[in-house]
Protein backbone atom coordinates (compact mmCIF):
# COMPACT_ATOMS: atom_id res chain seq x y z
CA UNK A 1 0.00 0.00 0.00
CA UNK A 2 1.25 3.62 -1.27
CA UNK A 3 2.00 5.57 1.67
CA UNK A 4 -0.59 8.67 0.82
CA UNK A 5 -2.90 6.02 0.65
CA UNK A 6 -1.95 4.12 3.84
CA UNK A 7 -2.09 8.01 5.86
CA UNK A 8 -5.77 8.15 4.94
CA UNK A 9 -6.75 4.55 5.67
CA UNK A 10 -5.08 5.83 9.26
CA UNK A 11 -7.44 8.95 9.24
CA UNK A 12 -10.26 7.40 8.17
CA UNK A 13 -9.91 4.34 11.24
CA UNK A 14 -8.95 7.35 13.97
CA UNK A 15 -11.96 9.22 12.61
CA UNK A 16 -14.27 6.19 13.23
CA UNK A 17 -12.86 5.79 16.70
CA UNK A 18 -13.41 9.18 17.52
CA UNK A 19 -17.66 9.25 16.66
CA UNK A 20 -18.04 5.63 18.37
CA UNK A 21 -16.29 7.42 21.64
CA UNK A 22 -18.60 10.23 21.08
CA UNK A 23 -16.01 12.67 20.14
CA UNK A 24 -15.09 13.11 24.18
CA UNK A 25 -11.22 13.98 23.16
CA UNK A 26 -10.21 16.64 20.51
CA UNK A 27 -7.40 14.53 18.64
CA UNK A 28 -7.07 15.64 15.00
CA UNK A 29 -7.37 12.07 13.10
CA UNK A 30 -4.58 12.93 11.28
CA UNK A 31 -2.53 13.44 13.93
CA UNK A 32 -2.80 9.79 14.61
CA UNK A 33 -1.81 9.24 10.87
CA UNK A 34 1.14 11.05 10.12
CA UNK A 35 2.30 12.19 13.68
CA UNK A 36 1.79 15.40 15.87
CA UNK A 37 3.07 18.44 14.65
CA UNK A 38 6.72 19.88 14.35
CA UNK A 39 7.44 23.15 15.98
CA UNK A 40 9.54 25.08 13.40
CA UNK A 41 13.09 26.67 13.56
CA UNK A 42 13.64 29.54 15.40
CA UNK A 43 16.37 30.21 12.57
CA UNK A 44 18.37 27.66 9.78
CA UNK A 45 21.95 27.81 10.50
CA UNK A 46 24.01 27.91 7.66
CA UNK A 47 25.38 24.23 6.32
CA UNK A 48 28.31 24.62 4.87
CA UNK A 49 29.87 26.90 7.11
CA UNK A 50 32.31 26.22 9.86
CA UNK A 51 30.50 26.42 13.58
CA UNK A 52 32.15 26.69 17.08
CA UNK A 53 30.34 27.10 20.23
CA UNK A 54 31.37 29.22 22.77
CA UNK A 55 29.71 29.33 26.28
CA UNK A 56 29.92 33.09 28.02
CA UNK A 57 30.10 32.87 31.87
CA UNK A 58 31.70 36.34 33.15
CA UNK A 59 29.06 36.16 35.50
CA UNK A 60 30.36 33.03 37.23
CA UNK A 61 27.38 31.57 37.22
CA UNK A 62 28.24 28.05 36.11
CA UNK A 63 29.86 26.80 39.67
CA UNK A 64 32.11 24.27 37.50
CA UNK A 65 34.15 25.06 34.35
CA UNK A 66 33.88 21.59 33.08
CA UNK A 67 30.22 21.86 32.79
CA UNK A 68 30.73 25.14 31.17
CA UNK A 69 32.85 23.37 28.70
CA UNK A 70 30.36 20.13 28.46
CA UNK A 71 27.53 22.67 27.20
CA UNK A 72 29.68 23.69 24.46
CA UNK A 73 30.42 19.98 23.51
CA UNK A 74 26.73 19.00 23.89
CA UNK A 75 25.51 21.72 21.73
CA UNK A 76 28.15 21.12 18.96
CA UNK A 77 27.27 17.15 19.14
CA UNK A 78 23.31 18.16 18.79
CA UNK A 79 24.21 20.05 16.05
CA UNK A 80 26.09 17.38 13.73
CA UNK A 81 24.41 14.59 14.99
CA UNK A 82 21.13 16.58 13.50
CA UNK A 83 23.09 17.28 10.05
CA UNK A 84 22.39 21.11 10.87
CA UNK A 85 26.44 22.01 10.48
CA UNK A 86 28.70 19.68 8.40
CA UNK A 87 31.71 21.47 10.38
CA UNK A 88 31.78 21.51 13.98
CA UNK A 89 34.77 22.45 15.59
CA UNK A 90 34.77 22.35 19.48
CA UNK A 91 34.59 25.06 21.93
CA UNK A 92 36.45 24.08 24.61
CA UNK A 93 39.76 26.03 23.51
CA UNK A 94 38.28 29.29 23.10
CA UNK A 95 37.37 28.85 27.07
CA UNK A 96 41.11 28.92 27.92
CA UNK A 97 42.03 31.39 24.97
CA UNK A 98 39.41 34.38 26.97
CA UNK A 99 41.18 33.24 30.25
CA UNK A 100 44.56 34.29 28.78
CA UNK A 101 43.52 37.45 26.38
CA UNK A 102 40.68 38.64 28.43
CA UNK A 103 41.72 41.73 31.01
CA UNK A 104 39.24 43.57 32.63
CA UNK A 105 39.85 46.40 30.47
CA UNK A 106 40.21 44.16 27.61
CA UNK A 107 36.71 42.53 25.90
CA UNK A 108 37.34 39.52 23.50
CA UNK A 109 35.05 40.09 20.14
CA UNK A 110 33.09 37.49 19.12
CA UNK A 111 34.38 37.75 15.88
CA UNK A 112 37.90 37.27 17.87
CA UNK A 113 36.55 34.17 19.27
CA UNK A 114 36.26 32.68 15.55
CA UNK A 115 39.18 33.66 14.37
CA UNK A 116 41.19 32.12 16.81
CA UNK A 117 39.88 28.69 15.86
CA UNK A 118 38.99 29.46 12.17
CA UNK A 119 35.56 29.27 12.25
CA UNK A 120 32.83 31.25 9.81
CA UNK A 121 30.42 30.98 12.61
CA UNK A 122 30.00 31.65 16.31
CA UNK A 123 26.93 30.57 18.30
CA UNK A 124 27.50 32.43 21.19
CA UNK A 125 26.07 31.60 24.22
CA UNK A 126 25.70 34.08 27.31
CA UNK A 127 24.62 32.67 30.48
CA UNK A 128 22.66 34.68 32.55
CA UNK A 129 21.79 31.95 35.94
CA UNK A 130 22.27 28.95 36.49
CA UNK A 131 20.57 27.77 39.56
CA UNK A 132 19.17 24.78 42.00
CA UNK A 133 16.60 27.03 43.03
CA UNK A 134 15.57 29.98 41.22
CA UNK A 135 13.62 31.83 44.38
CA UNK A 136 16.10 30.16 47.23
CA UNK A 137 13.55 28.19 48.34
CA UNK A 138 12.09 25.99 45.86
CA UNK A 139 13.93 22.91 44.45
CA UNK A 140 13.45 23.87 41.00
CA UNK A 141 16.47 23.56 38.91
CA UNK A 142 16.12 26.97 36.26
CA UNK A 143 18.96 28.55 33.66
CA UNK A 144 18.70 31.07 31.24
CA UNK A 145 21.11 32.30 28.37
CA UNK A 146 21.16 34.90 25.43
CA UNK A 147 21.63 33.03 22.49
CA UNK A 148 23.02 34.56 19.46
CA UNK A 149 24.74 33.67 15.75
CA UNK A 150 27.01 36.07 14.22
CA UNK A 151 28.93 35.39 10.89
CA UNK A 152 32.75 35.89 11.31
CA UNK A 153 34.17 36.88 8.48
CA UNK A 154 30.63 39.38 7.24
CA UNK A 155 31.04 40.84 10.93
CA UNK A 156 26.85 40.14 11.32
CA UNK A 157 24.80 38.75 13.89
CA UNK A 158 22.36 36.73 11.69
CA UNK A 159 20.13 35.35 14.82
CA UNK A 160 18.19 36.90 16.16
CA UNK A 161 17.72 39.11 13.19
CA UNK A 162 18.76 43.12 13.31
CA UNK A 163 15.84 44.79 15.05
CA UNK A 164 15.53 42.26 17.83
CA UNK A 165 16.98 42.40 21.07
CA UNK A 166 20.63 42.90 21.00
CA UNK A 167 21.47 41.06 23.99
CA UNK A 168 20.85 37.67 22.23
CA UNK A 169 17.04 35.11 22.13
CA UNK A 170 16.63 34.47 25.62
CA UNK A 171 16.41 30.45 26.37
CA UNK A 172 15.06 29.33 30.19
CA UNK A 173 15.82 25.41 30.90
CA UNK A 174 14.03 23.93 33.72
CA UNK A 175 13.83 20.92 35.49
CA UNK A 176 10.92 19.44 37.32
CA UNK A 177 10.51 20.38 41.08
CA UNK A 178 12.94 17.96 42.50
CA UNK A 179 12.73 16.23 46.49
CA UNK A 180 14.50 18.40 49.35
CA UNK A 181 16.74 15.32 49.70
CA UNK A 182 17.89 16.10 45.82
CA UNK A 183 20.44 18.78 47.36
CA UNK A 184 21.69 17.20 50.71
CA UNK A 185 24.82 15.66 49.44
CA UNK A 186 27.37 17.75 46.88
CA UNK A 187 26.76 14.34 45.16
CA UNK A 188 23.33 15.08 44.73
CA UNK A 189 23.72 18.51 44.05
CA UNK A 190 25.90 17.60 40.60
CA UNK A 191 23.60 15.35 39.46
CA UNK A 192 21.22 17.90 39.55
CA UNK A 193 23.53 20.27 38.03
CA UNK A 194 24.22 17.40 35.25
CA UNK A 195 20.72 17.15 34.61
CA UNK A 196 20.05 21.17 34.25
CA UNK A 197 23.27 21.11 31.63
CA UNK A 198 21.80 18.49 29.77
CA UNK A 199 18.14 20.03 29.55
CA UNK A 200 19.62 23.50 28.66
CA UNK A 201 22.08 21.80 26.03
CA UNK A 202 18.67 20.54 24.30
CA UNK A 203 16.37 23.55 24.69
CA UNK A 204 19.22 25.40 22.58
CA UNK A 205 19.95 23.27 19.98
CA UNK A 206 16.25 23.14 19.42
CA UNK A 207 15.85 26.43 18.72
CA UNK A 208 17.67 25.33 15.12
CA UNK A 209 15.50 22.49 14.01
CA UNK A 210 11.93 21.29 13.81
CA UNK A 211 11.28 19.25 16.62
CA UNK A 212 7.77 18.23 19.02
CA UNK A 213 6.88 20.90 20.96
CA UNK A 214 7.45 20.41 24.50
CA UNK A 215 4.75 18.22 26.44
CA UNK A 216 2.59 17.74 23.46
CA UNK A 217 -0.60 16.02 24.12
CA UNK A 218 -1.09 16.76 27.55
CA UNK A 219 -3.77 18.78 28.78
CA UNK A 220 -6.18 18.21 25.51
CA UNK A 221 -9.66 19.83 25.30
CA UNK A 222 -12.75 17.64 25.51
CA UNK A 223 -14.73 18.24 22.53
CA UNK A 224 -18.86 18.37 22.54
CA UNK A 225 -20.03 15.20 20.73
Amino acid sequence: MHAALRALVLAFFAAVILVIAGCNYAVPAMWIAQGPPKKPAEYTLPKDKKLVVFVDDRKSVVSRLQLRALLADDIGTVIKQQGLVTDVVSGRELISYVRRMETSTKRISIEDLGNAVNADIVLYVEMESFTLSPDGATPKPTAQVRVKVVDVKAKERLFPPLGADPKGYPVTAEIDTLANDAYRTSAARRNAEDGLEKKLADDITKLFYDHEPKNFGKGVSKMEG
